[in-house]
This record gives structure tokens, sequence and C-alpha cells, in this order.
């Protein structure tokens, strides 16, 4: 958990009112956060606070995502891009450098494709331009989300169930950052409806992962891709395929963490990001 806290500050792009996290320091080099599908900013406190003294950290509410606004145009991987180059445009950020988990990841290879000579480094977490066929089979049996909770210690005891790696503490708290309670005191997701219990067309789309790998072998800047090591999705296969179509990729893998290290293994992630980052312990 975090000593300090972000200034918590809205702008609207592309007829979207954006929540982001701004964690300061004016003057040095940006660094921009991308959380990943149904998740929030906060995911990132830990690493943002770490980092803070080498960089200016921003970590966004997507569309449809923690106190972001709804899109009426939906959620199609170019319409996050397009926010994320309208985003960075609107508070006048020249270069930058990116993290994105899972979804985010996504949205910063497209990005980075699009705008080479904008991005530093890449830090990706736990996300590939497919997944494994571990992760594709886990994907069609998974239960379906509960849209409503009686209470928010229902709602952990929900997301425990499935991730058995991050602290009660910290999972708690990405508990209380994800919902939202409603006026008959029940609980449900802050992000929207829509974009629960429907198959990702990342996951199985062509034409998506093919614009993925292709983004992949086009970016020039350094990329650190950190997997959780008891995540499926990114096989050692997709890895090894991944460093041959990247110029400059490495990788390091976290011990005891599931799909989103940042809340399995926050200090654990900040340790492994530092010298990609070059940021001194």
């Amino acid at each position: 958990m975090t000593s300090t806290q972000p200034n918590s500050k809205y702008i609207t792009i592309n007829d979207v009112r954006i929540r982001y996290l701004d964690w300061g320091t004016e003057g040095l080099p940006p660094l921009v956060c991308l959380h990943g599908h149904t998740g929030q900013a906060h995911i990132w406190d830990e690493f943002a606070e770490a980092m803070r003294d080498s960089y200016h950290v921003y970590a966004l509410d997507q569309r449809g995502h923690g106190e972001s606004g709804y899109a009426s145009d939906g959620y199609a991987r170019d319409r996050f891009v397009e926010d994320l180059a309208a985003f960075v445009d609107a508070i006048g950020l020249d270069r930058f450098t990116l993290a994105g988990l899972s979804m985010g990841g996504w949205h910063s290879m497209l990005y980075t494709a699009d705008h080479p000579d904008r991005v530093e480094r890449i830090v990706m977490v736990d996300i590939g331009p497919e997944p494994s066929e571990t992760a594709k089979a886990g994907a069609s049996g998974r239960p379906a989300t509960p849209m409503e909770f009686p209470s928010l210690d229902s709602a952990f005891d929900w997301m425990r169930s499935s991730n058995p790696w991050a602290s009660d503490k910290r999972l708690m708290q990405d508990a209380r950052d994800k919902m939202k309670q409603t006026s008959d005191g029940n609980w449900t997701w802050k992000a929207d409806p829509r974009l629960f219990n429907t198959p990702l067309p990342d996951m199985s789309d062509s034409s998506l992962i093919s614009r993925y790998w292709s983004a992949l072998e086009t970016i020039p800047c350094p990329i650190l891709e950190v997997r959780g090591a008891d995540s499926p999705l990114v096989s050692d296969e997709i890895l090894d395929r991944m460093k041959a179509a990247a110029g400059d990729l490495t990788a390091i893998d976290i011990p005891d963490a599931g799909h989103v290290v940042t809340v399995d293994k926050p200090a654990e992630f900040v340790e492994a990001t530092r010298s990609f980052l070059k940021v001194k312990g």
C-alpha cells in the first residue's frame, strides 16, 4: 500500500470523461500506465509511488472503467488507442514511457506501432500478441462473473477464489477500487456491465492477433515483458516468438504471481522493473 496519494483529475477526450491519477512530479520524464480489462488505475499505486521520484506518472482509468465514463461508441481496441493518443496530446506529452498490463499492453503495442517516435520504452505486464493454448482452453471454461454482491466482503471472497497470490490487504483494496455500492446496499462493479461475460475477441480473432504481431515487429523501442510465473497467458513458446519478432525485448518472471502482477506482488514488480526504467533502489 502507498503512503502518498495522487491527484485525481478528469479530462474529456473523444466524448468520454476520463479520470486519471497524476502522481507528479512536474519536469520529470512522463510514464503513462494502462490497466487491464475491467480493471482500474489504482493497480499501479505501489509502482507509481516507487517511480515518482524519477518519472511523472499518469495512471488512467480507461473508457468504461473505474471512475471514467461509459462509452456510447463502444470498446473496440482502436477506440482505446484513440483515447490514449488524444490524452497524451491533450496534456502535452511529446515522448514518454508506457506501462500496460494485459489489455493495456495491447493498447501500448498498437499505439507505439502508429507513433514510434513518441514512446521511449514499454513495460508489458503478462500479455502477448496471442494467448497460449492453455489460456484459451481455460477461458472457455471460466464461470460467469457475478454482477452483484450483498457485501464488499462477499465480493472479496469471490475475488480470492481465483487469486491465491495477493495479500488480504491488497486484494481488499483492489475490491474497493473496482466496486461501488448501489442504492439498495448491494455492491457492483464500477466498469461498464457491457465489458463483463463477453469473450474478448483478442483471444481468438486472427485479424486482431495478426495486428499485435505486426505491431510488435515494427516497434523500435526497448520492451520489458513481466510475466506472473503462475499465469498461463504468455507461454514460453509465445515469449520466444515475441523475442524473435521484437527488435529489443527482454523478459522477467515474478514468482508466486498470477495475471495482475502489480496487485499480486507489487514490491517484487517494482524491483523487477527498476533496472529497465533506470530507477535506483
